[in-house]
């Protein structure tokens, strides 16, 4: 799924989450300027969670035990590099995806929505030198020759010239004038710029239009506040203008239905206790939200390391108590219970399952021989079995002697010729998407660590952590074919430093 996809799905849920959490519990409460900062909240938070990323570099606290030794190395962590099926690594397949004609749609509504808000920017300045512009307690009153609505922006404030000659038309001057004092302009053009990105998000529409109510309820509240007119006096003066034909407040606000909401806001008690509390949904969604679409490398196991499932020795077992012992290993991801019970006839009436995985201690001369008889016999039934073998103790290319240190963190860290995004444009050209694996829908992400040796040469390749032979293999053969690096240097003097680069599998 590209990422124009995502953006839309993570911003849609986002908005619509905080949107029904307005309807449902926020709807009734009388603390405006609380509601106000949770809609602008809601509305900027939506439309950047879906470019944010959380790293939890859990990939740095994998260890990996050396071949004979209680020690550990540690690996500097890398940006996941994420290779499809069909061989294009994220970025570059985001980078094709992205001239799709979804996006060409969403680009061309993105300009419409910046034109109109410049369009109307420009009406307003020609307002402005066309028309009478006075002063009026600090701000400008524009007093226009056509029959417009009252509205204002940022310190102008715009009426026809008819509206002076109704009654009580100060008091829908100061309505506006709430409106200026308490910078409902900014929001105003905060809001329609979040236009240019959630135009196609119907709940963005629904969170612009209650902002809107939000403002004209602060106004009244700021109106009557002021005690110059009394609260049964504004409510005609309201509904007259609404039922009378005459245009008055703002433009967008002149229905019954909403005077007489209102009127119920206005006549509300404003002292509900642990009203508050109710906010503080918002915070707590926008935690989780983060959490569920930010967090891009927090790592789940994959489940091969239940216990039961792992054979060890002719003992049940899981997958990390094996890498925890001081051996180097094999590990037959798959073996049938039939094969088990030739291996260990002791296990027979335990087994409850067809198949199980099964590791063997290649320094250990008797269980290299049970292991010899089991692979002689998949030999023989299937030649196509020994793919199934993955080398997860030790790697397949250089390695360096016991007594060489090395550095997780050096003042001079090695580079990769062209830098990282060259490193991750290396991996995902390189890395071939395993047909067995693709065929079986096998997917995940695998941990590969390797030492950048002091000559640039990569060395110790290992699997921190695997997923399938197949893909495991494929990513040790890459890591083992990479270029030679520029050497790290700790206080001038070249050493060896040790790094953990993921890499995603992911079926599209």
């Amino acid at each position: 799924m590209n990422s124009f996809i995502n953006y839309i799905i993570e911003a849609g849920i986002s908005l619509g989450v905080f949107t029904l959490i307005y309807w449902f519990i926020l709807r009734g409460e009388t603390r405006f300027k609380a509601t106000r900062f949770y809609l602008l909240f809601a509305l900027v938070f939506s439309t950047v969670l879906p470019f944010l990323t959380i790293r939890l570099n859990l990939t740095s606290a994998l260890t990996l035990e050396a071949a004979g030794k209680g020690t550990f190395l540690w690996g500097y962590p890398l940006e996941s590099v994420t290779v499809y099926a069909a061989g294009i690594p994220s970025k570059m397949g985001q980078a094709l995806l992205s001239f799709d004609y979804s996006m060409l749609i969403y680009q061309l509504g993105a300009i419409a929505a910046f034109f109109v808000i410049a369009l109307g920017i420009f009406q307003l300045m020609l307002m402005v030198t066309k028309n009478r512009v006075f002063r009026l307690k600090g701000t400008r009153l524009v007093v226009s020759k056509k029959e417009i609505s009252p509205y204002s922006f940022f310190n102008f404030i715009f009426i026809g010239r008819k509206l002076t000659e109704q009654k009580n038309w100060k008091t829908i001057v100061q309505h506006e004038l709430e409106h200026v004092k308490q910078g409902h302009s900014f929001d105003v053009l905060f809001v329609d710029m979040m236009m240019i990105f959630q135009w196609f998000n119907p709940f963005y529409w629904m969170l612009r239009r209650l902002v809107r109510e939000n403002h004209e309820f602060l106004a009244d509240t700021g109106v009557l506040s002021k005690g110059q007119i009394s609260g049964a006096r504004y409510k005609e003066l309201l509904l007259s203008q609404a039922i009378g034909g005459h245009p008055v407040m703002t433009s967008n606000f002149l229905n019954v239905k909403f005077i007489q909401k209102r009127f119920k806001m206005i006549t509300k008690n404003t002292n509900k206790k642990y009203g508050f509390l109710r906010y503080s949904a918002g915070v707590l969604i926008a935690l989780m939200l983060t959490l569920a679409f930010a967090c891009e490398d927090f790592d789940r196991s994959d489940g091969k390391t239940d216990e039961g499932d792992f054979i060890y020795n002719g003992e049940f077992t899981t997958y990390e108590t094996v890498r925890g012992l001081e051996i180097n290993y094999l590990n037959l991801v798959t073996a049938d219970k039939i094969d088990v019970i030739m291996l260990y006839p002791e296990l027979k009436g335990k087994l409850d399952k067809e198949k199980y995985q099964l590791a063997f201690n290649t320094d250990d001369p008797v269980q290299k021989e049970l292991f010899s008889k089991l692979e002689v016999k998949l030999l023989d039934a299937n030649p196509n079995n020994i793919s199934e073998l993955v080398v997860v103790g030790y790697g397949i290319g250089k390695t360096l002697a016991d007594e060489e240190e090395t550095f997780i963190i050096v003042e001079d860290m090695p580079e990769f010729p062209g830098g990282e995004l060259a490193l991750r444009k290396w991996l995902g050209t390189h890395v071939k998407y395993p047909t067995i694996a693709a065929e079986n829908g096998i997917m995940g992400k695998v941990y590969v660590t390797f030492v950048v040796g002091k000559d640039g040469s990569i060395y110790n390749a290992r699997i921190a952590r695997g997923v399938d032979p197949s893909l495991d293999q494929e990513a040790l053969r890459v890591i083992n074919t990479l270029p030679a690096w520029k050497p790290g240097h700790q206080r001038g003097i070249p050493v060896n430093v040790s790094y953990t680069v993921p890499i995603n599998f992911q079926l599209q």
